[in-house]
């Protein structure tokens, strides 16, 4: 009880404040670092989605022990981390809850993971991804992608140069009857000239479903023939400004 004691004690010391290490004090003390993303999907081509983007303001980190003693933190989301100084060896469950400006979850219910407290000098972290199935409330966003074919512009290719391009983009398992900014339907349904790799701006689609998505890209010669297609696993984020996604549609 005494450990656990001086535990808390050194934890609160270097918990509050503007600068709860001045003077080097958490320097003799574990730091258990807990870090969060929203909606990463790196296998999806996907770096993530911003604070901005669901009105988070804050993020409340609740770390809990074997004996069920619990100790919180709350920091700014755009810091993406909050460190815990002082706890003791061993496993805790943490609790990543993000927050609006009035302090209200905009999440289900906080998302849950497990690290582990090492001692002194051996700092551990654990970074906790919120799914795009855990925000409360419904969410769009804009699709902006670009498509290439071997890495090459559709002009570029010879003796295959693509002529026209049809696109179907499906979220959460719904053909989507959108149409970019230019013009052109994403149900597969809309043969367009295709739109080169070096054109200063991406194709765009505005108030697109949020959530896991798949992108099929079908390029045609000059004769009208489908010569190459792809489907490609992707996600369209909450955001206004996503980031820009590339496809690239191998010649085979």
């Amino acid at each position: 009880m005494r450990a656990l004691l001086l535990s808390l004690l050194a934890l609160a010391a270097c918990s509050d404040g503007p600068d709860p290490c001045a003077n080097g004090a958490c320097d003799q003390m574990s730091r258990t670092l807990v870090k969060w993303t929203f909606d990463a999907y790196p296998e999806r081509g996907f770096p993530m989605d911003s604070c901005v983007d669901f009105g988070v303001v804050n993020v409340q980190v609740d770390v809990v022990d074997s004996t069920g003693t619990t100790i919180s933190r709350t920091e700014a989301c755009g810091a993406a981390q909050i460190a815990f100084f002082g706890l003791a060896e061993g496993d805790y469950t943490v609790f990543v809850g993000p927050l609006d400006g009035t302090g209200a979850p905009v999440t289900n219910a906080p998302i849950q993971g497990t690290v582990t407290a090492g001692p002194v000098g051996d700092n551990r972290e654990i970074t906790l991804n919120v799914p795009w199935d855990a925000w409360v409330g419904s969410h769009t966003g804009t699709f902006l992608f670009r498509l290439s074919w071997g890495g090459m512009s559709c002009d570029a290719l010879t003796p295959d140069a693509i002529t026209n391009q049809e696109v179907t983009l499906t979220v959460n398992g719904q053909v989507q009857e959108v149409m970019t900014d230019d013009g052109q339907k994403l149900n597969g349904m809309d043969k367009k000239p295709c739109k080169k790799l070096t054109d200063e701006f991406p194709q765009s689609a505005l108030n697109v479903p949020f959530g896991p998505a798949t992108l099929e890209v079908k390029g045609y010669d000059t004769m009208d023939m489908m010569k190459f297609t792809k489907t490609f696993d992707t996600f369209v984020g909450a955001g206004i400004t996503n980031p820009t996604l590339t496809f690239d549609v191998p010649l085979q």
